[in-house]
C-alpha cells in the first residue's frame, strides 16, 4: 500500500466515461480499481455515469467520488464542462484518451491508445476533425507531464505524427485477464460448429471486407461459417459495403453485433480459427485472446500486432485476398500447423498479464505525482 498518509491527503481526478467502451473501457476497468486500490490513502474523482461505474462492481472503495458528467466524447460541450466539475484543488488529471480538458492547468497524466485520428483518413472525413484532432495531440506533447503508451508502436506513431512530447514517455503493454484460459462451457445459444471467428467493429481499417472476399473464395471447399463480432456502426451509418459483399451468403456469414464479454467467450470457446485483419491497432488484445483460448491465430502484421502477436501468429499479406484464403485453408486442413500454432499461441498469451501493466502504472503515479508534491 502507499505510505503517504503522514502528509496531507492527495486528489486525483480521472475521466472514466469510456468504461464500458472495448479498447479504452478494457483499459479503464482492469488498470484504474488497482490505482484507486493501491493508493487508498488519495482521494480519486471519476468523471462519468454512475451506475455505469458502479455496475461493473470494480469501483467499491471509500476514496472515491463519482462525478456525474455524460456530456459527449470530442465535443465543445465537454471543454465547456470540464473547468465546473474538476475539483480545483486536484494534484493530477488523467485522461485516458486524448480528448483532455484544455483548460485545465495542473498535472497531467495522459495514457494514448494510439493516433489513428492522426494516422488513418477515415477518422479525418472533415476539416474540422482533422483541425481537432491536430490540436488536441499538440496540446498533450507540449502540457501532459507524463504520457503512457500502450505499445512501442503507439510511441513510435505519436512521436511521428505529433513529434517528442515535452513530458516523461512510458510504455505499459497490456495485458490478457485470466478468464480467457479455459473458458467454462455455458449453455448460451452459440452458432453450431465449426466457424471462423474475427472481432472487430465494422470500419474501414479492420479490412472486415477483405477477410469476406477470401472466406467466399473457399467457402465451397470447407463447411464452416464466418462469424464477425462487433459494432455494426458502417452499417448504422449507411455504408452498404460489406452488405453487397455477403450477398448469396447470408446464412454462412454472420454479424452478431456487440456482444457481453460472457458470450464473446463463448464465440471464442467454441470457434476453430480466429483472424485479425486490421490494418492499424495501438495494440490489438483479441488476438492474444483468441490464443489465450487455444485457438490458431492469422493475423495482418500491420501497426502493433507482430509486437504483440510475435512469432505465435500466422500472418497474411493484409493487401492481398489471396493470401488471406491460402492461409485459411492451409489452418483448416493441416493439422499440424494448426496444433503449432495454437501451442504457440498459448505460450504467448501467458507473457501478457494485467499484473504488469498495474505494477507499472502503479510506480508511475507514485514517482512522478505524489512522491513529488
Amino acid at each position: 500500500m502507499s505510505t503517504i498518509s503522514d502528509k496531507p491527503l492527495k486528489k486525483i481526478c480521472i475521466d472514466c466515461r469510456m468504461i464500458n467502451s472495448s479498447g479504452i473501457g478494457t483499459y479503464i476497468r482492469n488498470i484504474i480499481p488497482e490505482v484507486i486500490h493501491e493508493f487508498n490513502d488519495v482521494k480519486f474523482y471519476l468523471l462519468g455515469n454512475e451506475s455505469k461505474i458502479l455496475n461493473s462492481n470494480l469501483f467499491k472503495f471509500k476514496n472515491i467520488e463519482i462525478i456525474e458528467f455524460e456530456a459527449p466524447i470530442y465535443s465543445i460541450k465537454e471543454q465547456i464542462i470540464y473547468p465546473f466539475i474538476i475539483p480545483k484543488d486536484v494534484q493530477l488529471f488523467w485522461s485516458i484518451h486524448y480528448n483532455f480538458p484544455v483548460f485545465y492547468k495542473g498535472n497531467l497524466l495522459v495514457t494514448i491508445m494510439d493516433v489513428a485520428h492522426l494516422a488513418l483518413d477515415e477518422f479525418n472525413s472533415s476539416i474540422i476533425k482533422s483541425l481537432y484532432a491536430n490540436f488536441m495531440f499538440k496540446q498533450i506533447a507540449s502540457r501532459a507531464s507524463s504520457l503512457i503508451y500502450i505499445s512501442k508502436f503507439s510511441k513510435k506513431q505519436f512521436n511521428e505524427y505529433v513529434g517528442k512530447p515535452l513530458g516523461n514517455e512510458f510504455v505499459t503493454l497490456l495485458g490478457v485477464g485470466d478468464g480467457w484460459f479455459n473458458i467454462p462451457e455455458e449453455n448460451l445459444d452459440i452458432l453450431s460448429k465449426p466457424y471462423i471467428l474475427s472481432v472487430g467493429n465494422v470500419k474501414p481499417h479492420k479490412n472486415l471486407g477483405r477477410l469476406i472476399d477470401a472466406f467466399k473464395k473457399i467457402s465451397h471447399k470447407i463447411n464452416h461459417k464466418l462469424v464477425i463480432v462487433g459494432k455494426n456502426e458502417g452499417f448504422i451509418t449507411g455504408d452498404n459495403t460489406l452488405k453487397n459483399k455477403i450477398k448469396g451468403l447470408n446464412d454462412r456469414i454472420i454479424f452478431t453485433g456487440e456482444v457481453g464479454e460472457s458470450e464473446l467467450k463463448q464465440y471464442f470457446k467454441n470457434a476453430d480459427i480466429f483472424v485479425f485483419p486490421s490494418l492499424y491497432e495501438g495494440f490489438g488484445l483479441p488476438p492474444l485472446e483468441a490464443m489465450a483460448s487455444g485457438l490458431p491465430v492469422i493475423s495482418s502484421p500491420n501497426a502493433s500486432l507482430t509486437e504483440v502477436c510475435g512469432d505465435a501468429a500466422i500472418y497474411f499479406n493484409p493487401n492481398s485476398t489471396e493470401d488471406l484464403a491460402e492461409k485459411l485453408l492451409n489452418i483448416i486442413i493441416d493439422k499440424e500447423l494448426r496444433n503449432t500454432h495454437i501451442v504457440r499461441g498459448e505460450r504467448r498469451a501467458k507473457k501478457f498479464t494485467w499484473r504488469r501493466p498495474k505494477s507499472q502504472t502503479i510506480n508511475i503515479i507514485h514517482e512522478e505525482y505524489l512522491n513529488k508534491t
